[in-house]
């Protein structure tokens, strides 16, 4: 427990509205340089200080509700690496090239600060958050505000490129997709803050974008493959298992779009198993060349042990009421199943209301109670068959489609805590939203044909 003093002063309060003056400007020339070409622009500004403002209130929140937590450490653990970087910089450099030895260590002193032990030692995941947020602290001044709303502006060029993408694909959908992609509080809050997701949700969304560029579009490859190669590099060092669940489906998406293309239907069913063979092969190929990265994640029975191992952890009585059992299971392939309806119900749907008990899960709860709803209105309005028809005929939402029951079925099955589970699942949400979007936009259009002449 710290005190608010150690991570916010009068400078941050000074220099805040500067630093916002500043981005706005700049976002406002972007906006009119290309709002003429592309209507889509004129929701650029909004969505970007919309995730600035997530970015501020989950600071807020963090520095004098909750006193402790992930994101305090990592501004720490940063500042101190910043200290160190000017009073002893090749022992700092070494350290963010990921040699985070014992020698190193005692550079840090009662000047510099210290990173916590326990994530500098053990946890190279949450370490390397540290180390990507030294860049926007040296141009924040080493201020905790203005670090997150310049981590949420650079990041931001990621979610907004993948908007682009999405309203490219189906044009008469730039509203509904502003959105889902900027509006939904979840994705704001979650998705704002020094933290992880923050990373790997920009990450997420900036990969897929890019390979549509490389693979679909074929427009500015040699920048897009440098971006994929970052975004990929930024998810296996944060979150693997995302990669794990991302890289299948793209190429799924990327395959089925180029089957759908081939105009001669002989043709089409012939080359389809050699297409699929050939994605195997890359995606195989792929995630064995960073299997020392991926860790527990690298087989399929490394990964069903860390499941079993991370969800008996996090049911332990420590978590309360905070907690939820989807109850056990073991490494056979028919147990792993017999929790499928449960996981991906948790991944989607969960904490529900009458499972919250402060205010950040409330407003969680209060937003998986509409999409549940939302979810069973859409399969009696539209209905089962006709949804499945739907996405069957739309490469982009068959992806969307095995995403979130693949990534909500792990999360759901290796998760029991909800102050974790609202966080992991963000990928997942953002994709399920779109989905119905375009699904009851699609049901909107078939009607619209039937009552056409």
């Amino acid at each position: 427990m710290h005190n608010y003093t150690d991570y916010i002063d009068v400078w941050d309060i000074i220099l805040l509205p500067v630093y916002l003056i500043i981005i706005f400007l700049v976002s406002k020339r972007i906006k009119n340089k290309h709002i003429d070409d592309n209507p889509a622009y004129k929701y650029y500004t909004t969505g970007l200080f919309i995730k600035i403002a997530g970015g501020i209130l989950f600071t807020l929140i963090y520095i004098f509700y909750y006193k402790c937590g992930d994101t305090l450490n990592y501004y720490s653990g940063g500042r101190a690496l910043i200290n160190l970087l000017f009073k002893h910089p090749y022992p700092c450099l070494s350290i963010l090239f990921g040699n985070t030895t014992v020698e190193n260590w005692s550079y840090f002193d009662i000047t510099t600060g210290w990173p916590m032990w326990s994530i500098y030692f053990l946890k190279p995941d949450s370490f390397a958050v540290m180390r990507l947020i030294i860049p926007f602290l040296l141009i924040s001044v080493n201020k905790f505000l203005l670090c997150t709303i310049i981590l949420d502006w650079v990041v931001y060029a990621g979610i907004w490129r993948f908007y682009l993408m999405l309203c490219e694909i189906y044009p008469k959908m730039t509203k509904q997709f502003a959105i889902a992609v900027f509006c939904i509080p979840s994705l704001i809050f979650w998705g704002s803050g020094i933290m992880k997701d923050t990373f790997t949700f920009a990450a997420t969304l900036w990969f897929t974008y890019s390979a549509y560029m490389i693979f679909i579009k074929k427009n500015k490859i040699p920048v897009n493959i440098i971006v994929l190669i970052i975004n990929f590099w930024v998810l296996i060092m944060l979150k693997p298992y995302i990669i794990i669940a991302l890289l299948p489906n793209i190429l799924v998406w990327i395959l089925f779009k180029k089957i759908k293309s081939i105009k001669n239907k002989v043709l089409r069913y012939l080359s389809a198993p050699a297409l699929l063979v050939i994605g195997i092969i890359i995606c195989a190929s792929s995630l064995s060349i960073f299997s020392k990265k991926l860790g527990s994640y690298s087989s399929i029975d490394s990964a069903i042990k860390k499941a079993q191992v991370t969800q008996q952890d996090l049911i332990r009585d420590q978590y309360g009421t905070n907690s939820f059992n989807i109850g056990s299971f073991d490494a056979s392939f028919s147990s792993i199943i017999s929790k499928a309806p449960a996981a991906i119900t948790a991944g989607l749907f969960r904490p529900f209301i009458w499972e919250a008990h402060n205010v950040t899960m409330l407003i969680s709860g209060i937003e998986n109670f509409i999409f549940l709803i939302v979810f069973i209105y859409f399969l009696f309005y539209i209905g089962l068959f006709k949804v499945f028809k739907f996405i069957i005929q739309d490469p982009l939402l068959i992806f969307f489609s095995i995403f979130v029951l693949i990534f909500s079925f792990s999360i759901g099955l290796t998760t029991a805590n909800f102050g974790a589970l609202v966080r992991l699942k963000i990928p997942a949400t953002i994709f399920f939203v779109l989905l119905l979007f375009i699904l009851y936009q699609k049901n909107k259009e078939f009607k619209q044909s039937l009552k056409s002449p």
